[in-house]
């Protein structure tokens, strides 16, 4: 499979270049967010003690629960709505996700002195307020968020994301060096919200003229119903390691814990986010016929970035905690390593997930989902008082074995043959594991922290990028031409329009 697969998704549309520009522009700039994010959790790790990360991580489990029907999913819906129609129904999804937002930040002010019982953390009660003001704020967004989905415009998104994380972290350092401890994470948080709601409204040029339809919201509940189904579940499945931990093993275990997932988090789990956001919308303009291919360049292309990022995280992580976070954080090494696989299970199931939803089969991911977490609770009941190690197991060994299953799955439902799914994967696979191999022989050689970090990134991508070139030099050659298209000789009547392949 190779990127010329994807311009074969709509022919003539553009819709292709579209989608795979799509994925690698707003990878490349939500790296760069995320980047960010690293930047001041770094200095912030070196101001705040384990507790007050722990302390927040507890108050967010309860957030990242309530968000998964933060809309019902009614303004994903809006994805698969046809476009002479989508604005109609928008004016529905924003009426209805601003009443949902203003319910949810009343429950959660509800929720402070119920959580704060639970883990036996008083600072709850006043955290879990604030940090709930957050649900009525980005409602004021989601329609936004969601119309710039439906039309690829993931400039847009990530301009409003990046100057989130980035008022997050001058907020967040500040105050916490001015000694607000836990405060500072949750004032950071209300200030990212604002300003990622704020960026949106001037980009996103919709306005709501405050015309809801009773009719309109039966139709994309129908739609969305059972997509914030599967969102519960994926939010339990992601917040049940934190909630075991937090009170069984303590604030500070969780802190740990918590730390050791942000690098597989910035580095992997956000290219299932960027994938995921891309492809959905995608998938859904296209027909039936055209997925199979599609499913496949896409899921070649997330092993491309994702296989390597995840061998590279688990070889590097102690001498990376000490380069970024310091000694105070060696912790959290173990479970970080481990958590890595979990991180790419997220990423390879997600071409599956796009396409199951794009043929209206969001069903089936229910029906995985239910099953594995009930199976990761009964894993994580017997195992957490082994420590954070353990727990960080049972989470990668559930995610890989269900991500296997997906991608069967959606390629029989697709009809693509498994042969062509070994076919995508082999090369970065092979690739990834010389590049490990480079990797362990510099952290053999070097002994400081930072130039193994500097000298183990610069020969291990170059590594992997001369394997992969000479295993599939064409692969890697039309990606290149997918993302950066040659202009047209003027008049070719058979060329793309510049806004067929730039959104």
């Amino acid at each position: 499979m190779a990127a010329d697969e994807l311009r074969e998704m709509a022919g003539s549309t553009g819709i292709g270049a579209r989608t795979l520009r799509g994925v690698l522009w707003s990878y490349g700039s939500y790296v760069g967010g995320r980047v960010v994010t690293l930047a001041s959790t770094a200095i912030l790790a070196r101001v705040l003690a384990p507790e007050d990360f722990g302390l927040v991580a507890l108050a967010l489990i309860f957030i990242a629960l309530l968000e998964t029907v933060s809309s019902l999913g009614v303004t994903q819906a809006l994805v698969v709505v046809e476009d002479e129609q989508v604005d109609e129904r928008a004016e529905t999804a924003f009426a209805f996700s601003i009443g949902l937002g203003l319910a949810l930040t009343l429950v959660t002010v509800a929720l402070g002195p119920l959580a704060a019982a639970f883990f036996d953390e008083p600072d709850l009660v006043a955290l879990l307020p604030v940090l709930g003001a957050t649900f009525f704020l980005r409602a004021l967004a989601s329609t936004h968020y969601a119309l710039a989905q439906k039309r690829l415009d993931f400039r847009s998104r990530t301009a409003a994301e990046i100057a989130e994380v980035a008022v997050r972290g001058v907020v967040g350092i500040s105050l916490a060096l001015a000694g607000f401890g836990a405060w500072s994470l949750v004032l950071a948080y209300l200030a990212g919200t604002v300003t990622l709601t704020l960026v949106l409204w001037v980009m996103i040029p919709w306005r709501p003229s405050l015309n809801p339809r009773r009719a309109h919201l039966r139709e994309l509940l129908s739609f969305g119903g059972t997509l914030s189904a599967v969102d519960v579940v994926a939010a339990a499945i992601s917040n049940a390691d934190y909630v075991l931990i937090g009170r069984i093993l303590g604030a500070g275990s969780l802190g740990l814990y918590t730390l050791g997932f942000r690098l597989p988090e910035l580095l992997i789990l956000n290219l299932s986010v960027v994938v995921g956001r891309v492809l959905y919308p995608a998938f859904a303009a296209v027909d039936r016929s055209a997925l199979a291919p599609a499913f496949l360049s896409s899921l070649r292309y997330t092993a491309m970035v994702g296989l390597p990022l995840t061998a590279a995280l688990p070889i590097l992580a102690e001498p990376l905690v000490l380069l970024v976070f310091g000694d105070q954080w060696l912790g959290s090494v173990e479970s970080m390593q481990v958590l890595a696989v979990y991180a790419l299970s997220v990423a390879l199931s997600i071409p599956a997930g796009a396409a199951f939803k794009a043929i209206g089969r969001a069903d089936v991911l229910l029906k995985l989902a239910l099953p594995r977490l009930a199976l990761l609770i009964a894993a994580l009941a017997v195992f957490v008082d082994e420590g954070i190690v353990a727990v960080a197991a049972c989470q990668a060994v559930g995610g890989a074995l269900f991500a296997l299953a997906e991608n069967v799955l959606a390629a029989r439902a697709l009809g693509a043959r498994s042969k062509s799914m070994l076919s995508a994967l082999w090369p970065p696979l092979v690739a990834t594991a010389v590049m490990a191999a480079v990797l362990v022989g510099v952290q053999i050689l070097i002994e400081p922290p930072w130039l193994v970090v500097i000298a183990g990134t610069a020969a291990g991508g170059a590594t992997y990028l001369a394997v992969l070139w000479t295993l599939v030099p064409d692969a890697l050659r039309r990606l290149l031409e997918t993302a950066r298209p040659r202009p047209a000789p003027a008049g070719d009547p058979a060329a793309p329009r510049e806004t067929d392949v730039i959104s």
